[in-house]
């Protein structure tokens, strides 16, 4: 072929020196940037966690909210660790318009129903949503929900809206802050709720469109013909042209393994502080007998999880067996529990996840799979006396091995010593967890929906799934106006993880 010849290089991104990359990635920030590594210098601390976000934007970025610089943003946690964050904010309000729309007009088998849903959804919120998604600094973020947590739910004669159900825009989030160089925003309360007064007729205002053109949709209005066929090209672009050959050369850059994915994954960072005591011996305590471990034993085999393991089970936790979990209650009774918990398998680079999932979520860390895992009573206390003790800890605040971690002290037959200070530090730092468990289990749901779908099409129809798997793929493209063979790698994706979730349910 006759033509020119371009010779493109791409670097050892992985293991390449941190300047080189500075300037192969200059127009992006990370762990590797000078500025990173003076700011790490200033606050005398080895430690950093980094974010996706901040990864992305340039060094020069500031925040619409506060205006503060990354230099001013930056600040050391309690554990030492510098923070360096950057939150993708949007508005829930269009979540809360979205569902209450779906809700109103419901579901149904039929496919051009489902894809005339989500193109009039999509429409109505381009109306109802108050502010397009916008990237601020974490203690924006952190203040907006303080100021929400401070009106709590709002709740009069003509309009009841939970405060997770909306948002303040940046704007109005600029106009109750004091913010300071590295450090936690203050609130003004009486900001807060003089701005909340001023929006909430805007925001009953934008619920009302919402209802009503549900409503229209229902009435059989406001349908959209959707083209048939492949999408539009009306213009070759040279950009396209160019990585279409670049693939075919390197097909090793598939979805969620492309040159940007590997930059990002060499740019962020996640240190937390680490307990520095390994668990300590407790003195032993009276065993427990042949005998009173048979009660306890035959008392338990209507325990879920008691009866399906063995004598050699060892708590994924503290590592006791069944006999050692078993301990003395106030009432001088012998007994033990297992529950069962998600170790979470976190992976930035697994690529369904990164190309399917990390465009819709906008979290930091990204759970790709589980493993149910069995651990004692005590152990499993951890989590509830730290719930006990704040109520605003997420019940998934704290992993098996923050657990593990938070325990002093351990014993056959006794209550665990636990540094509570450490495991309520370790929760609160855990946003990024808290955030990812949710993302994750909202994928489930998803997934979920669509293999119950697939599974009554195949049903109502007598037919192979590989059938309902070109139906949905088909409706799926039309819906979010993609490519055919973006809807069936879709769905190839989403039968492949619900075959996935309901092995792990098999052992839960």
């Amino acid at each position: 072929m006759v033509g020119n010849t371009v010779t493109i290089t791409i670097p050892d991104i992985e293991n390449m020196p941190d300047d080189e990359f500075a300037c192969f990635a200059r127009m992006h920030d990370g762990r590797w940037s000078d500025q990173t590594k003076a700011m790490m210098h200033r606050f005398g601390t080895g430690k950093l966690n980094l974010n996706r976000a901040w990864a992305g934007a340039t060094q020069a970025w500031n925040c619409p909210c506060c205006k503060r610089t990354k230099t001013e943003i930056a600040r050391l946690t309690s554990s030492g660790v510098l923070l360096c964050a950057i939150e993708s904010h949007h508005d829930h309000l269009g979540d809360t318009a979205g569902d209450r729309f779906k809700t109103i007009i419901g579901t149904s088998e039929d496919r051009e129903f489902t894809i005339q849903r989500e193109h009039a959804k999509c429409g109505m919120l381009q109306f109802v949503e108050r502010f397009q998604r916008t990237l601020i600094c974490i203690d924006c973020n952190v203040a907006e929900t303080a100021a929400k947590d401070l009106l709590g739910n709002v709740n009069d004669d003509t309009f009841i809206l939970r405060k997770r159900e909306f948002s303040f825009s940046p704007l109005e989030i600029a106009g109750f802050i004091k913010p300071a160089a590295n450090k936690v925003h203050q609130l003004d309360a009486d900001a807060v709720r003089s701005t909340w007064e001023r929006v909430k007729p805007d925001i009953i205002d934008r619920m009302d469109f919402c209802e009503r053109m549900a409503r229209r949709f229902v009435n059989g209005k406001n349908r959209r013909e959707v083209a048939v066929g492949t999408r539009e090209r009306l213009e070759m672009d040279d950009h396209l042209v160019i990585m279409e050959q670049v693939r075919e050369a390197l097909p090793e850059l598939s979805r969620g393994n492309s040159i940007a994915t590997r930059v990002m994954i060499r740019s962020v960072a996640r240190d937390a502080v680490r307990h520095s005591d390994r668990p300590k011996t407790k003195p032993a305590t009276r065993a427990i007998t042949d005998a009173e471990y048979a009660k306890v034993d035959a008392a338990n085999a209507d325990q879920k999880h008691w009866p399906k393991v063995d004598e050699n089970w060892r708590c994924a936790c503290c590592q006791r067996t069944k006999r050692e979990i078993c301990r003395l209650s106030n009432k001088r009774l012998w007994h033990a529990k297992i529950h069962i918990l998600r170790d979470w398998i976190f992976d930035a680079t697994e690529p369904n996840a990164r190309y399917w999932r990390a465009p819709l979520e906008n979290t930091n860390l990204m759970i790709v799979d589980h493993v149910p895992s069995l651990v004692c009573q005590d152990c499993r206390h951890v989590v509830s006396e730290i719930q006990r003790m704040d109520d605003s800890v997420d019940c998934n605040a704290l992993t098996i091995a923050d657990m593990a971690e938070s325990i002093t002290a351990i014993a056959p037959h006794q209550l665990h010593d636990i540094d509570y200070q450490f495991a309520m530090q370790r929760a609160h730092d855990n946003g990024d967890i808290v955030a990812a468990v949710e993302a994750y289990h909202a994928h489930e749901q998803d997934v979920r929906f669509q293999m119950e779908r697939i599974k009554s099409f195949m049903k109502r129809h007598r037919c192979p799934i590989e059938d309902a798997r070109n139906t949905f793929a088909y409706e799926y493209a039309k819906a979010v106006d993609v490519e055919l063979e973006e809807g069936h790698a879709f769905m190839d994706w989403m039968i492949a993880e619900g075959r996935r979730f309901e092995k792990r349910r098999g052992s839960e």
